[in-house]
């Protein structure tokens, strides 16, 4: 437990290391997320556009997308779901003064196991100018993008609403229905039927 936790410590350390500031070298890296909300075992997608708005032409490497609840170390290497990487061969260029490139949506799987929790999203593109960070929204407001995770207390809360939804729907169909019904039949108990006189031969 303490090697994996060591590891860990250590890849966040050399992050911070490699990462350069976006205003410093004219790179920014916008992210997204097509949803807001997420459930154990479901798809997302992260979408990502880089804008090149230094006075030379860069190349985009890779990109790297770091879960940091989802990380978990195997004997294998880290798993996929926490730790992902995508390389681009030949890299992506990208022209220099406002240039701008949106690249391949990026999927990624929420776990079902007890990793299925809300996460950071760090993500990272590897171009010739070093590192950099992406972020959600832009200036003061630019944050780490967050994969929210919906508890399991929730989504039995949400069934529930949603059950109660579709009851109360059926129950106003029902009375709509029967409403009908009803007048209409005081309507047709309210008419009487003329009676005919005959004169007697």
């Amino acid at each position: 437990m303490r090697k994996y936790a060591l590891a860990i410590f250590a890849v966040a350390i050399l992050s911070a290391i490699l990462v350069k500031h976006v205003d410093a070298n004219g790179i920014d890296v916008y992210i997204n997320l097509n949803k807001v909300e997420y459930e154990p075992g479901e798809q997302g997608t992260i979408y990502v556009s880089i804008r090149n708005t230094s006075e030379d032409p860069i190349e985009v490497k890779k990109i790297y997308v770091e879960f940091s609840s989802w990380m978990l170390y195997t004997e294998e290497g880290w798993d996929e779901l926490g730790n992902m990487t995508i390389v681009y061969s030949p890299p992506i260029q990208i022209p220099s003064e406002n240039g701008t490139v949106d690249l391949d949506p990026i999927s990624f799987t929420v776990p079902t196991d007890g990793r299925a929790t809300s996460t950071s999203a760090r993500i990272f593109a590897q171009t010739n100018e070093g590192l950099v960070q992406g972020y959600t929204g832009f200036g003061t407001a630019a944050r780490v993008p967050i994969v929210s995770v919906i508890e399991s207390s929730n989504r039995s809360l949400l069934r529930a609403v949603d059950n109660i939804v579709v009851l109360m729907t059926v129950v106003a169909i029902l009375a709509i229905v029967g409403s009908i019904i009803i007048a209409a039949a005081v309507f047709l108990s309210g008419r009487r039927s003329r009676v005919m006189w005959r004169k007697e031969e």
